[in-house]
């Protein structure tokens, strides 16, 4: 299998190389559950296919890939196994916080590309400043894809001889800090409903540890219509996640697809017109949900990937609730289909229950709230831009 990978150099190769792992995958995900992270074999292989370096900037050589790109690889991994398919969204931001590095921090921390970085920012830990850098300490829970990483990134709340650093707009200075990997201590707290193998669990620094003042970046960072094109938001990079709820709903349709199929017995007329409805309506939101994020997606990259262009804020809050909308896909999807499966789901054995347990795991996510839809209104009432076309707005 490994002998088929094609060299990471290109995105058309990453992509085909969904298609090579797909075995290997399929094979590992009982490993990934049980230890509840990535198994050593996949993480291998998804080193070597290139799917952890999709979004280093060209201007490093790296392959700056589209978030159209980078949707589809996630979401082909996740229609397999969803906790493979976190892993390879999670661990797909080293490109994005290794384009904010300075020359010299980028050259020191990445000598090659082939360096997975996860992290988290929640809770925030502590960064005293102190000269030529900070002491950082603190524990942070929702460490997807940390135990797999070569670097670690924790968020950390900045201190000045005890006291706040306060941006411009007043908040406090929220810092990614590349934390040196000895110091890391993880713990295995990660028994999860669903979604084990992210490997989401905590990980601490107990004693304040230096790190360089250049080996940090500003977590709120505004926009810079002149960055590397995916770093012109520092939110791009939660994007290609969007892949995880996507892929989920499609291995939900999948296998329901399979389950009625075997009753039908290979006579379609034996379904009743109710369950082919049903199954219909199921398949038909999933095919929407994926052309929709894609249509999302190309309209970010062509806005980011033109110079001197950033996204306006309708763009940047349409772009967030593509998760929330997915996820309220993924929600519905399931209600449609579990009927239409059967009752086996609730046992062990039975391939549906895993990505049941995976998508209530997933749908705990941040990203996947509701609420998000909120800010998109917002931003639309601002009239900073047009209502999407059909809105019903006054003429």
């Amino acid at each position: 299998m490994e002998s088929e990978l094609r060299s990471p150099e290109t995105a058309d190769a990453v992509l085909a190389n969904t298609e090579v792992v797909a075995p290997l995958v399929l094979a590992e995900a009982d490993q990934c559950e049980s230890q509840a992270y990535l198994s050593e074999e996949l993480a291998r292989v998804f080193r070597k296919a290139g799917f952890f370096q999709m979004g280093f900037p060209a201007s490093r050589g790296g392959l700056e890939m589209s978030l159209t790109e980078q949707f589809t690889v996630v979401t082909r991994i996740s229609r397999l196994d969803a906790g493979a398919g976190w892993n390879v969204g999670v661990l797909n931001a080293a490109g994005y916080y290794a384009g904010r590095l300075g020359k010299d921090a980028y050259q020191e921390l990445y000598p090659t590309r082939d360096m997975p970085t996860g992290g988290s920012f929640h809770p925030p830990g502590r960064a005293e400043a102190v000269d030529g850098g900070y002491l950082v300490s603190g524990r942070w829970d929702w460490g997807s894809g940390t135990r797999t990483a070569d670097h670690v990134v924790g968020g950390c709340l900045v201190y000045r001889d005890g006291q706040p650093v306060r941006r411009d707009d007043g908040r406090q200075l929220l810092l990614g800090v590349w934390l040196p990997r000895d110091s890391v201590r993880f713990i295995d707290n990660w028994q999860s409903i669903g979604i084990r193998g992210s490997g989401s669990g905590s990980y601490e620094v107990t004693e304040p540890v230096f790190v360089p003042a250049g080996h940090t970046f500003d977590r709120n960072a505004p926009a810079d219509p002149h960055a590397d094109p995916l770093n012109k938001h520092v939110g791009l990079l939660f994007f290609p996640l969007t892949g995880v709820f996507t892929g989920l709903a499609q291995h939900v349709v999948d296998l329901t697809m399979t389950a009625v199929g075997a009753r039908s017995g290979g006579d379609l007329s034996r379904l009743d017109t109710a369950t082919k409805q049903q199954l219909g309506q199921a398949a038909a939101e999933v095919e929407l949900i994926e052309e929709g994020i894609l249509a999302v997606a190309r309209r970010t990259d062509e806005a980011v990937f033109t110079p001197g262009r950033a996204l306006d804020p309708v763009e940047e809050a349409r772009l967030r609730i593509t998760n929330s909308q997915a996820g309220e896909t993924l929600r519905h999807v399931l209600d449609l289909c579990v009927d239409l499966y059967g009752s086996r789901y609730v046992y062990r054995t039975d391939p549906l229950e895993r990505v049941v347990r995976d998508a209530w795991g997933a749908l705990a996510h941040f990203g996947a709230k509701r609420f998000h839809w909120a800010g998109f209104a917002e931003e639309l009432l601002r009239g900073g831009a047009q209502a999407p076309s059909g809105g019903g707005g006054a003429r």
